[in-house]
């Protein structure tokens, strides 16, 4: 069964959510607590930009006749994806588109500064660094936010000086307005690369943090997912290698101590099922001698009683075969030595010693098949399946057996056409002692070992075996054993 989410998926996710929202949280702080002044803090890393356009336009202004200033303003506008405009103090406008100002800004323009009111306004060398340009004009930008009919909804105000022209008879301060509509998705006002970069670097870091204890974990799980897997299919010699010393540690040494009870208790229990059966093989021997004995002494009105107690010590003498070669069986399992076997020897060996009159053996296995098992599992495997056909299915048609090759791997399939299984029973038909309704009674039913044995002696050769109903009637059991 695979996992429709893995752990180190979910554990990741929720990794990066955290910081995610551990980012969310600090924004949200933020701007709680600067207020209004929250866009003024995202523009924080735009006002040496803003300061250089601004004395850059002012020098090229200064450089060019007064006909030429709406040009480049309009360059300055289409380079930074932003609207330039300049104003006088008084509120007219001298360079750039007209503008619908908020009444924020036409306050701010015409409130000019006690330290900068009256004088001549400086000149602005172009090796004037930044931060005395920002100094000469009366402070730096200033950010307001205010929707217009014109779309823009935030505005930003630099003061700056107007150069002499015709219009102009000498340099006057004026306010050089850049308009937007937009703050965070705009590169000149908000650089987002920091920030991701900043987002990016966090959220590395915290993997690097993570992933060790994740793969930790998940290996960890997955080594006893494996062994609980293996444990299950009745390996209990499967340990795992316990190094952590936290919880999984611990649950690590109880899946070694499970599988070591487990072992100990299914090896005392097939070594009690073999004896059990051993020790009753003598006394039933003796009660069918006895009875041999009894029937022909017993007077003619009491034949039947004996008829009857004959057939209950056959079928118990039945079972205890069974339950014999069960036991034998499941012991063998860690003593078998496989090598490679002639798959054709031992189907016609199995089909002779399992052969009825009036039932008919179809056998198709190629001469030279070899298969890597023991001879005696493999040859009890394919007899018990013969014998569970032809006891269930013997007379309803030929009993077909087949075998091919793929990819290393070799496929025996005994199929009959007989009623099959319902299909709710289909995986349950190899568990010791399981039985059909029909399969009970004392003429045609066995002790429901026959199939359990299969999987006993199929698994001990390293195979595996299943079964599935055929189209339109009949029973298919597919033994798979490795290419030798």
């Amino acid at each position: 069964m695979t996992p429709r989410f893995r752990l180190t998926t979910k554990i990741l996710m929720l990794a990066l959510g955290n910081i995610a929202a551990l980012g969310i949280l600090f924004l949200a702080f933020v701007r709680w607590q600067l207020g209004q002044d929250f866009e003024s803090f995202l523009m924080t890393t735009a006002r040496e930009r803003i300061l250089s356009q601004s004395r850059s336009i002012a020098l090229e202004m200064r450089d060019s006749e007064e006909k030429n200033w709406n040009s480049i303003l309009a360059e300055h506008s289409e380079a930074q994806g932003v609207t330039f405009a300049l104003y006088r103090s008084n509120g007219e406008l001298v360079a750039g588109p007209k503008l619908n100002l908020p009444q924020e800004i036409r306050e701010r323009m015409i409130a000019v500064p006690p330290e900068i009111r009256g004088g001549r306004p400086p000149e602005f060398p172009r090796e004037l660094p930044p931060a005395r340009v920002m100094a000469a004009m009366g402070g730096g930008p200033f950010l307001v936010s205010a929707s217009t009919e014109g779309g823009n909804k935030y505005w930003v105000t630099m003061r700056t000086f107007i150069p002499q022209s015709e219009s102009n008879q000498r340099p006057s301060r004026g306010m050089l307005i850049i308009a937007s509509p937009n703050l965070l998705t705009n590169p000149f006002f908000f650089q987002l690369g920091p920030w991701l970069l900043i987002g990016v670097v966090a959220m590395g870091v915290s993997l690097l943090c993570w992933i060790p204890l994740v793969r930790g974990l998940t290996g960890s799980i997955e080594q006893m997912t494996a062994a609980t897997a293996k444990i299950a299919e009745g390996d209990f010699d499967t340990q795992l290698r316990v190094k952590r010393q936290d919880e999984l540690g611990l649950l690590g040494a109880s899946i070694n101590r499970m599988a070591a009870r487990l072992g100990a208790f299914t090896h005392g229990q097939k070594r009690f099922l073999g004896d059990v059966a051993h020790e009753l093989r003598s006394p039933l021997g003796r009660m069918q001698l006895a009875l041999g004995i009894l029937e022909r002494k017993v007077e003619e009105g009491d034949a039947d009683y004996v008829r009857d107690l004959a057939d209950d010590v056959k079928v118990m003498s039945g079972l205890t075969d069974g339950l014999l070669e069960f036991a034998k069986a499941e012991m063998r399992q860690d003593r078998v030595t496989l090598a490679p076997v002639n798959l054709a020897d031992v189907v016609w060996r199995a089909v002779k010693a399992e052969s009825r009159p009036g039932v008919e053996v179809k056998v198709d296995v190629d001469p030279v098949l070899m298969v890597n098992a023991e001879t005696e599992c493999l040859f009890r495997a394919v007899a018990n399946v013969i014998r569970n056909a032809t006891r269930y299915a013997g007379e309803a048609g030929p009993i077909q057996v087949a075998a091919n090759r793929a990819k290393g791997e070799v496929s025996v399939v005994i199929a009959d056409q007989g009623p099959g299984v319902p299909d709710e029973h289909v995986d349950q038909i190899f568990e010791p002692f399981y039985r059909l309704e029909y399969a009970r009674d004392r003429e045609s039913g066995g002790a429901g070992l026959g199939l359990a044995i299969v999987k006993s002696c199929v698994e001990a050769c390293g195979g595996r075996v299943f079964c599935k109903n055929r189209t339109p009637h009949g029973l298919e059991v597919n033994l798979v054993l490795a290419s030798a």
